[in-house]
């Protein structure tokens, strides 16, 4: 029993290894980031940016002056927010900042459309006043970049191309917040790598942009079956019907969220990624299974055979930190080799914490609402 269970925790570690070596050699040598080629304001076509706000009086603003200042010709933007019963100043914090532009349109939801809820139910009926081509999703605690919408495009030039998708990071202010956007970073670089190996996973729904024709060969946000997850549903049902999907690495397709405040609320929105998750491809829940079996294994490992442990937490601290430095040189974010020695830890923490949270009775809180899932 004993060598058995060491001989198990040795082959975790070492699959762990080589997935890890697989991430970088997918960083490196996959090369699609770039559009194949830049569009002239003329051949830039109509978009529509659709917003869902509730409860975002504290960052509505900060989203809606990112989006004024996108390099994109103002005659060809649509923008759309959703204000989904919110409780608080948000919608007159909206209605006061778009009073003098009307390109911008604020759409009080107060009911339900077919199947959609929550935030999907938002989306949903802002896609019936869209006019744009393509439909630009981001979030209101969200800026987004000046070239987002420029960028995120013009990679719509593939046949049957229905979801682009850029990357997010969180805003790096406090030793918290820096934590959580090594946290994104180096979990979008493992979408990238995913993808680049045939493992499509999903789209980041506060930065990605569908075709509007796919959005409604799938019949809209009203047509799917409820998810916490929305973004994860519709790129499941775009890919179900053919569609073609794309995870971008681009320094120019960058979205900024605000950092979660607390490690509650973290632990909230880790379960509601966990819940949507469910339905995903068996082999993402190897992937995840093998990612939460790292310590258990390096401590089982350890007991055992201290010298070789060292040696795998060592490979594996050394590949980790070789990963996020690659994505740091192909973002453009700036460098802390000290912030990556603290995230080690930070991440071997809030992964334990997530198990048990997750596991806990303890009802889905997101945005003032409680889901029963």
């Amino acid at each position: 029993m004993i060598e058995i269970l060491f001989k198990t925790g040795v082959i975790i570690l070492s699959v762990y290894i080589i997935i890890q070596v697989l991430n970088i050699f997918s960083l490196l040598y996959f090369e699609n980031d770039q559009p194949e080629k830049e569009l002239s304001d003329d051949e830039l076509p109509n978009i529509s940016l659709l917003i869902a706000a509730r409860n975002e009086e504290v960052t509505i603003l900060r989203c809606l002056k990112s989006v004024t200042e996108l390099n994109y010709p103002k005659n060809k933007i649509q923008v759309l927010i959703g204000n989904d019963d919110s409780e608080d100043n948000t919608q007159k914090l909206i209605e006061k900042f778009i009073k003098d532009k009307p390109q911008f349109l604020l759409l009080n939801i107060s009911e339900t459309l077919g199947k959609a809820r929550g935030k999907a139910n938002v989306l949903a009926q802002l896609a019936h006043k869209a006019t744009g081509d393509f439909y630009l999703i981001t979030d209101a605690d969200t800026a987004v970049g000046k070239n987002w919408a420029r960028e995120i495009v013009s990679h719509f030039t593939e046949n049957k191309m229905a979801i682009v998708s850029g990357i997010t990071l969180v805003e790096d202010k406090g030793l918290f917040g820096r934590m959580q956007e090594i946290d994104w970073m180096y979990f979008m670089g493992l979408l990238r790598s995913s993808a680049n190996f045939g493992l499509n996973c999903t789209a980041v729904g506060n930065n990605m942009a569908i075709d509007k024709r796919a959005y409604w060969d799938v019949g809209g946000y009203e047509n799917l079956d409820f998810s916490v997850t929305e973004d994860y549903k519709l790129y499941k049902e775009v890919r179900k019907r053919g569609w073609k999907t794309k995870n971008i690495l681009n320094k120019n397709i960058i979205n900024k969220s605000v950092a979660i405040e607390n490690l509650k609320q973290l632990m909230h929105q880790r379960k509601r990624w966990l819940i949507g998750a469910r339905e995903l491809p068996f082999y993402w829940w190897v992937l995840f299974a093998l990612f939460g079996s790292f310590a258990p294994a390096i401590i089982v490992v350890f007991i055992f055979d201290m010298k070789l442990a060292l040696i795998f937490y060592l490979i594996k601290l050394a590949l980790q930190t070789t990963s996020i430095y690659i994505l740091q040189n192909k973002l453009n974010v700036r460098k802390n080799f000290d912030y990556l020695i603290s995230y080690e830890f930070y991440s071997n923490f809030i992964s334990l914490a997530t198990m048990i949270f997750f596991s806990l009775p303890i009802k889905l809180q997101w945005k003032n609402r409680k889901y029963s899932v």
